[in-house]
């Protein structure tokens, strides 16, 4: 089996609204993604891919406490509560425009 056969999950690409009430969901294949942009320069995006979004979220919240939210009373409190998406979110709000430290899917493209 490949090794990594298990990032990849059928996620939620679409859902259309019809007027009736229904609903119609749309599942492509996708992988959880980890981006950051921030202190290494030269305009470098880092992404990292996760089999789930809950590991992305914990390494995410890991990385934003090794960029400088360590220092950061909310963070820590958010971190130590394992509240992953509130301690990326601190960062985020807490950072220039110019630094992202997100989590999102990344839906995959077939070679034509």
């Amino acid at each position: 089996m490949d090794e990594y056969s298990g990032y990849i999950k059928r996620q939620v690409a679409s859902r259309l609204h019809h007027p009736d009430g229904r609903v119609e969901t749309t599942r492509e294949p996708a992988v959880w993604t980890l981006a950051h942009h921030g202190y290494r320069g030269n305009g470098r995006l880092d992404v990292w891919v996760y089999p789930t979004k809950a590991e992305a979220l914990r390494e995410g919240a890991k990385l934003a406490m090794a960029c400088g939210m360590g220092e950061d009373d909310q963070a820590r409190r958010d971190f130590g509560r394992g509240h992953w998406q509130k301690v990326l979110d601190r960062y985020e709000a807490t950072h220039p425009e110019t630094h992202l430290l997100r989590i999102q899917t990344a839906f995959l493209q077939p070679a034509e």
